[in-house]
């Protein structure tokens, strides 16, 4: 049931068919969580929709609507709610593409799955390269062109090495050169600048505002945060990473380091392997660990991460075997917002390879990452209808949740941040 059922529900049962007025139980306030199907109903698409119901010519048809017949608005709006949904979760692009809705009705399920997590607050945003390339930053393969075309080395060893998804060993090779100056400051250059706040990071800053996860050395996140106002934000990197996040702030944890400190961004190979082992994971380091709590105790949305052998991704690997080898199967989901291949047997391929790190993907057409921020909008929208505020996120691992990472329930304080952060470092002996 949508809040408008049950809002509705209650006007139906008003004492003595007595008119209520707008300000009535204040559930006018509520016409305004509904404010894209009021845009489309004032809009040129809702025209029909205003001559079938004698709005026509009113300087706001939705609110007269909503006011004067809540049961015509919220039938409306439910089929509104069911072509939305469904063009968003590309259903006649699957249908056309495969032939079939199978993987439409994969995306419906999950997605549903995904709100569950989210109303459940539970959700913590991991965040990729792949959202800061609309800001006006670079992916970071083409950078890592980039750096190699300014240490001289030939650009088809560099597209090589990037192609077999070696990122690390392209850095190795311009530090080999004694270039590691030159490729910090060219960091600078590319990374330090302001971005573009773009729909996407609006809709994260919206949905999401307790922790997220990063690998990104830029701002962008950041940007979108400060501009709730001074000290809303907190920003763990390597550097500070075991400080206590702060109960009233949003805590941004930048896994592999800030541009404002690019001496101590982990870039490298030698930096990788002192920050998750050298020839196997050791998953007692800081960030390891870290990865390792909120793959047990979270529900992980991947967004704009590639997603493939790096060493993020074998940290979760390792950490999905080991739960899997103590029994613990039925461990948190997680999920990532993922383009589609265009072939059925890539994209078979592609479903097995994420499910089998504990990854779920929610499709979109390849190439059209503007679905990114529809998706998350959908979110946004759908946890209005359900009569969520969005506010506060906090991730609070519940009792089954504690039995899987072994912490004593009696050590978590689910009122207090602090108290769960201390929780988890003294699980891990940080």
């Amino acid at each position: 049931m949508s809040i408008l059922d049950k809002t509705y529900h209650d006007i139906s049962k008003s004492l003595n068919g007595e008119v209520k007025i707008w300000c009535d139980e204040d559930n006018h306030k509520l016409f305004e969580y509904f404010s894209d199907f009021n845009e489309w109903l004032d809009g040129d698409e809702g025209q029909l929709i205003r001559i079938d119901n004698n709005l026509e010519g009113l300087s706001q048809p939705s609110k007269a609507f909503y006011a004067g017949d809540p049961e015509a608005y919220n039938q409306v709006f439910k089929i509104f709610r069911q072509e939305q949904q469904e063009r968003i979760l590309s259903k006649t692009h699957i249908s056309d593409t495969f032939g079939d809705e199978h993987w439409f009705d994969k995306n419906e399920s999950r997605f549903e799955q995904l709100m569950e997590c989210l109303e459940g607050k539970t959700v913590v945003p991991f965040i990729g390269a792949g959202l800061s390339v609309d800001g006006g930053f670079p992916a970071w393969n083409a950078h890592l062109r980039q750096q190699g075309k300014t240490s001289g080395i030939n650009p088809d060893h560099v597209d090589d090495l990037i192609n077999q998804g070696k990122y690390e060993e392209v850095i190795e090779e311009i530090e080999a050169k004694g270039f590691r100056d030159a490729f910090i400051q060219e960091l600078k250059d590319v990374f330090s600048k302001t971005g573009k706040l773009t729909d996407t990071t609006w809709r994260i800053s919206e949905l999401f505002n307790d922790t997220i996860l990063t690998t990104n050395y830029d701002h962008l996140i950041e940007q979108a945060f400060e501009t709730g106002g001074p000290d809303k934000l907190q920003v763990l990197d390597p550097t500070n990473i075991l400080e206590d996040p702060e109960i009233n702030k949003t805590t941004i944890i930048k896994l592999h380091g800030d541009i404002k400190k690019p001496t101590q961004c982990i870039l490298g190979k030698n930096q990788y392997d002192e920050t998750y082992g050298n020839t196997d994971l050791d998953l007692k380091k800081p960030i390891p660990k870290i990865l390792s709590y909120h793959y047990k105790t979270s529900n992980l949305l991947f967004l704009g991460s590639s997603l493939y052998q790096d060493r993020t991704m074998q940290v979760f690997k390792a950490i999905k075997d080991e739960m899997n080898k103590a029994g613990d199967i039925d461990r948190p989901a997680h999920f990532c917002l993922e383009a589609m291949p265009e072939e059925e047997t890539e994209l078979v391929e592609r479903n097995a390879y994420l499910t089998n790190y504990g990854i779920i993907p929610i499709w979109f057409p390849k190439g059209q990452y503007d679905f990114i921020e529809q998706i998350l909008r959908l979110a946004k929208n759908e946890m209005r209808y359900r009569g969520h505020d969005l506010g506060k996120q906090m991730n609070i691992p519940n009792k089954e949740e504690q039995k899987q990472v072994n912490v004593i329930p009696s050590e978590i304080v689910v009122t207090e941040k602090e108290s769960l952060w201390e929780s988890v470092r003294n699980f891990f002996g940080i």
